[in-house]
C-alpha cells in the first residue's frame, strides 16, 4: 500500500503540466499572429501612404459674417460625392485613409460656405507608397490650377439665401408702363378743374357774339335794310 500511493500522485502532476505547456503554446500562436498583423499593416500604409491630408481655414472676413456655431464644427470633407469622408479638427486638419490609386474629387461641405473643390490624383510610387498631386477641378477639362500637398482650402464665396433688396431709385419709376399710365391720369385730374373755367369763358364769349350778330342783323338799319335799299 505504501508504494501504491505514489503512483497514484504522480499522475495528476502530469496532466498539470501538460495543460500548461498547451496554454502556454496558445499564447505565443496568439502573439506571433497579432505581431504578423500588425507587421502587415505597417507595410501596407508605410510613411502615410494611401493617405489626402490637409487643413480647412476660415477667413476672418467669412467668419464675421457666420451666426454662432457655423465654423469649422459645422465643415465636412468628403470625398468621390460621400464615398469617404472626414470632419476637421478645431485647428480644421483633416486625414482620409486607404485611397486608391487614381483620380479623385474631394469637397469640402458647408451650409454657408463655398468651397472650390479639388482634384486629388493618388499615384503608386515603389510598391506601397502613394503619391498624391493636387489640382483645382475644372469640369471642362479635368485638371486646373495645381495646388500645393498637403492641402490648404479656404472659402472663395458665401451662399446668398435670400436676395439683396435693391436701392430705390426715382428715375426707375419713369420704367414702369403703368407708372406713367398712372402719372398722366394723375395730370389731367389735377389740370381739367383748372381748364375748365377757361373753357367755359370762351364759350360765353362765342354765344355773346352770335347773339350780338344776329341782333344787329334783326334791327331796321341793320344789315338787311342797306341790302334792300341796293335793291331797289
Amino acid at each position: 500500500q505504501a508504494q501504491a500511493l505514489p503512483r497514484t500522485r504522480r499522475r495528476p502532476r502530469a496532466v498539470r503540466s501538460g495543460g500548461c505547456a498547451e496554454m502556454a503554446l496558445a499564447f505565443v500562436v496568439f502573439a506571433l499572429a497579432a505581431l504578423l498583423g500588425a507587421a502587415e499593416e505597417a507595410s501596407a500604409q508605410p510613411g502615410g501612404a494611401g493617405q489626402i491630408r490637409g487643413r480647412v481655414s476660415i477667413p476672418q472676413k467669412f467668419g464675421q459674417e457666420l451666426p454662432p456655431g457655423q465654423g469649422l464644427i459645422a465643415a465636412k470633407v468628403i470625398l468621390d460625392g460621400g464615398l469617404q469622408s472626414a470632419l476637421p479638427t478645431s485647428d480644421g486638419y483633416f486625414v482620409l485613409n486607404n485611397i486608391a490609386p487614381g483620380a479623385h474629387l474631394l469637397q469640402v461641405v458647408h451650409p454657408r460656405l463655398i468651397f472650390d473643390p479639388v482634384r486629388v490624383e493618388a499615384q503608386e510610387v515603389k510598391g506601397t507608397t502613394m503619391k498624391m498631386t493636387a489640382y483645382m477641378a475644372d469640369m471642362e477639362h479635368g485638371r486646373g490650377a495645381k495646388l500645393k500637398y498637403p492641402l490648404g482650402l479656404a472659402p472663395s464665396g458665401m451662399f446668398a439665401y435670400l436676395e439683396k433688396r435693391e436701392e430705390f431709385n426715382i428715375l426707375s419709376v419713369f420704367k414702369n408702363p403703368m407708372a406713367i399710365v398712372s402719372l398722366i391720369s394723375f395730370g389731367f385730374m389735377f389740370l381739367l378743374p383748372k381748364l375748365q373755367p377757361m373753357l367755359e369763358e370762351d364759350k360765353r364769349q362765342r354765344l355773346e357774339a352770335e347773339q350780338r350778330e344776329a341782333a344787329r342783323l334783326e334791327t331796321p338799319g341793320g344789315g338787311g335794310g342797306r341790302e334792300g335799299g341796293d335793291r331797289k
